[in-house]
Formats: C-alpha cells, structure tokens, sequence
C-alpha cells in the first residue's frame, strides 16, 4: 500500500489499538530504545524522562520514577584534582557511575559508597577500541562481587560487568580476536542471567535495555547474547 493511500477505517482503528497496546508495554517486554541504558552508563541526549513512563505498569513505573527522583538530585561526593586532560575524562566517567549507583541501589550511605567504589576503580578516560580498559573495569567489579556476593550492589555490579564485557567483546571483535570474543560472551551472558534473576525492576528492565541495542562501543556484527563461532 502506497503512503499517500488512506487506511480503511477498521484497518486505522486496529492499528491505533495496536499501537496503544505496545504504548502499554513500553519497558516491560520491548525495553526503553536505549533510553534507560543511557540513562545509567552515559548521559546526555536521548536519555530516560518521565514521559517515557507514561505507558508503564506498576510496580516498574513507581520504581523508575524514584530512580529518575534520585539521578535528578545527584550531588558527586568524589573529588580529585586531575592533573591531565586523560584524567579530567576518566573523573567524569567515575562521575557518571558514581550518579547511577546512587540513582539505582536503596541502601544506607550509598553516597559515600559509590563515592569510594569509583574512587579506586581502574576507570579510563579513552579505551581507544581495545578491550583492556572494560575488562579492568569488569575484573574490578568482580573482585567486589567475591568480597560481598550479597551487598545491596550486587545487581548494579552484574549490569556493570555486563556492561563492560560485552563493551570488551565488540573491541575483540575489532581485533578479530575470537578467543577474547568468546570469553567476553560467556561473562556477558552468565551476568545477565544473573541480572534478569533480582527482585528490582529496574536492573531486569535495565538488561533488557542493554540487550536490546544492536551495540553499545563499536559497530558490531555479531551480539554475545548468541555468538558461537563453531557453529
């Protein structure tokens, strides 16, 4: 049907119903487009608002609300004197992790926390395309992981380490590096099964955003979710 055509009438009112049904689930079954994810890892445009909640049911859209509540009133507790542009740009990405633990984990002195956590985090400024930034990044959330499997941070540290070995994936990719493409995907894929297992509705809503982009630091033709190189 050409676009200048105009829908029969029962045709139009199908599909304004169906579109106001996916409306309906936004965030539940679909994800946020990405919104939600950016929201966390990143910033700027195209991020989470509340007029993304409209259409979203209870419980997730009162749990969402609050950590929209909590992003908005934010106030960074690191402090570091940086002394190199590579610097300035590594503390703005602590920042930016410091704002979504604070924003997403429910628990006393979270601040202060998320404060000391970025503070010793190997955060680099510029991975430059390789895969040995994230994955310093992923080993050093897994090393916090051991010392406390139950901390309130365990579900922000699954999508995190997922986060950063599907980040490292794409970079072996790059490389055309199958073995690391390999190790990353299985990492990748034991936290997500970890993360879609909480009780927040935030986290599984936030792996499901994750999982729904098509790539998240280089263009990639494969995702870890499915990679299998033998097959």
């Amino acid at each position: 049907m050409g676009f200048g055509r105009a829908l029969p009438l029962a045709a139009w009112m199908m599909a304004m119903a169906a579109a106001a049904a996916g409306a309906g689930q936004a965030g539940s079954e679909s994800g946020f487009g990405g919104r939600l994810y950016r929201s966390v890892f990143s910033g700027g445009a195209g991020v989470l608002t509340p007029a993304d909640l409209a259409g979203v049911e209870e419980p997730l859209k009162s749990r969402l609300m609050t950590y929209l509540d909590r992003r908005a009133a934010f106030k960074s507790r690191y402090s570091r004197e940086a002394d190199t542009l590579a610097d300035v740009r590594a503390d703005a990405k602590r920042r930016v992790l410091e704002r979504s633990i604070v924003a997403l984990v429910d628990a006393p002195d979270i601040e202060r926390t998320a404060a000391a956590i970025v503070a010793e985090a190997p955060i680099a400024g510029e991975w430059d395309g390789r895969p040995e930034g994230p994955l310093a990044e992923a080993s050093f959330a897994e090393d916090l992981l051991k010392r406390d499997p139950a901390s309130p941070l365990a579900p922000w540290l699954y999508v995190f380490i997922a986060d950063r070995q599907r980040i490292a994936f794409e970079a072996c990719e790059k490389q055309e590096n199958q073995e690391c493409m390999r190790a990353a995907a299985r990492k990748y894929r034991t936290l997500v099964s970890r993360a879609r297992s909480v009780e927040d509705p935030a986290i599984r809503a936030l792996v499901r955003d994750l999982e729904g982009l098509p790539s998240l630091y280089v263009r990639s033709a494969s995702h870890p979710r499915d990679y299998d190189p033998d097959t």
